[in-house]
């Protein structure tokens, strides 16, 4: 298993459940290693506390051969704790006394014991067998085995053995009990720690994921991100408050932008499309318009008219009273045009003084009558600049959009001469090209004859 590929919620279980699992297991390992040693010393301890006895108090009975006081012995031996069987023996390894079931030693295994010795007589017996060694016995006032009295005995001789096979169950059973206690309680911790390890793990793992949610989220485009405030811990807590905050500040910054961003870019498309001094069309608009009506004429009839206004004596203005009011003329001549044109016409400044007017679903004696209402409007205009007074006029060029033509170059072509006509003739006045079949495929004009003046 790869630590990297765990999750921030398994690490911190792994973080807090591994330690206390060794732990415990190293602490149950001991406590039930040293247990076993205990019971195992402790019942070691107990057989050889009752052979140190009964060796003692055999003495007499080995060397008086009363197996009667030797049984009483062995009784007395068979009813402590733990111990199943007991026998005596004499000095050639003889049996000379026994109670309860006991595994019989051989002479020879009993000459080689000169101490106290324990083992394993059955898979749930332990044998503990001891010398009994000669002392001193006083019988009618005579010294028995050369006493005397106030001489400590030195090299007492081995006169028999003392024999006790003690029951292990009870020790087996109390180490099991044991094992399954400390079992049972490490497993009751290990449970106790991963709940408590459980419940921490998702304190903060929990919050952890919904932040990183919201992160994600965010990372999508979705700025309008809000997580639940659920976590426990203040750092936590104070995090998720931190990142709601930051999202709204994001998102309304987002916001913010955008609608910057909007209205720039629809500052931009204006700008595109509209002449800056007067807020009218552009020349792009009016081309596009124009291959529009030219299209519309063809296709269902719709006729009208395009008409060039070029106004007169527009640069004594502008040369006597300089750009600006210059450019207020023009802003005002643009707005007496706005509010002599019907709804449906189009009218774009084209450059300098130049306007152009696309007059729809107009005839030609229609648009003449519009033409000549609009050059006499702007005729009666009174230009007034820092107590100067101007009048001015406008040259207006017209040719009909009544789709004989297909490219509106050549409409372009025909307006422009018209307009370049009506200057050449004497200014303020409108002049119509004529489109005749005649005269359609006449060049544009070049002399006084080849337009009307009204």
């Amino acid at each position: 298993m790869n630590p990297a590929s765990l999750s921030l919620h398994n690490r911190l279980l792994l973080v807090a459940l591994l330690p206390a699992a060794l732990l415990a297991t190293l602490v149950t390992t001991l406590v039930l290693y040293r247990g076993a040693q205990t019971l195992d010393r402790t019942l070691h301890e107990h057989g050889n506390a009752i052979v140190s006895f009964l060796a003692p108090a055999a003495e007499y009975g080995v060397i008086s051969g009363n197996r009667a006081t030797l049984q009483t012995l062995l009784q007395a031996a068979t009813a402590q704790r733990e111990v199943s069987a007991a026998a005596v023996y004499d000095g050639r390894g003889e049996l000379l006394a026994s109670r309860g079931r006991i595994s019989v030693l051989e002479p020879d295994a009993l000459r080689r014991i000169e101490e106290s010795t324990t083992s394993h007589a059955a898979p749930d017996m332990l044998a503990v067998v001891a010398p009994i060694k000669s002392g001193v016995i006083a019988i009618d006032d005579e010294l028995v085995d050369g006493w005397q009295p106030g001489v400590a005995q030195q090299g007492a001789n081995t006169i028999g053995w003392v024999h006790v096979e003690l029951d292990t169950r009870p020790s087996s059973r109390e180490k099991s009990f044991i094992i399954w206690t400390s079992f049972a309680i490490v497993a009751f911790g290990l449970l106790l720690t991963a709940v408590i390890a459980v419940r921490l793990a998702r304190s903060v793992s929990r919050p952890v994921a919904r932040l990183v949610r919201g992160v994600g989220q965010m990372a999508l485009g979705a700025l309008d991100v809000a997580i639940p405030e659920k976590a426990s811990s203040q750092e936590l807590s104070t995090l998720e408050r931190g990142f709601n905050t930051m999202a709204r500040a994001i998102s309304e910054s987002h916001r913010t932008l955008q609608s910057r961003i909007d209205d720039a870019t629809a500052l931009l498309a204006y700008q595109a499309q509209h002449d800056p001094l007067t807020g009218l069309p552009n020349r792009r608009v009016f081309e596009q318009k124009l291959d529009e009506c030219v299209v519309a004429s063809r296709r269902a009839g719709d006729h009208g008219a395009l008409c060039f206004i070029d106004l007169d004596r527009f640069k004594i203005v502008n040369d006597t009273c300089g750009h600006a009011a210059g450019d207020d003329l023009l802003m005002r001549i643009a707005l007496l045009i706005q509010q002599r044109v019907r709804e449906q016409d189009i009218i774009c400044r084209i450059g300098g003084d130049e306007f152009a007017l696309i007059l729809r679903g107009c005839s030609p004696s229609d648009a003449l009558d519009i033409a000549d209402e609009l050059r006499t409007s702007i005729a009666s205009f009174d230009f007034e600049w820092q107590g100067r007074h101007f009048s001015i006029g406008a040259s207006i060029g017209m040719a009909c959009i009544d789709g004989s033509h297909t490219d509106p170059s050549e409409i372009l072509i025909a307006a422009d001469a018209a307009c370049y006509e009506a200057k050449r003739s004497g200014r303020n006045r409108v002049v119509r090209y004529p489109l005749e079949a005649g005269n359609q495929d006449s060049p544009a004009l070049e002399g006084p004859d080849e337009a009307q003046a009204v």
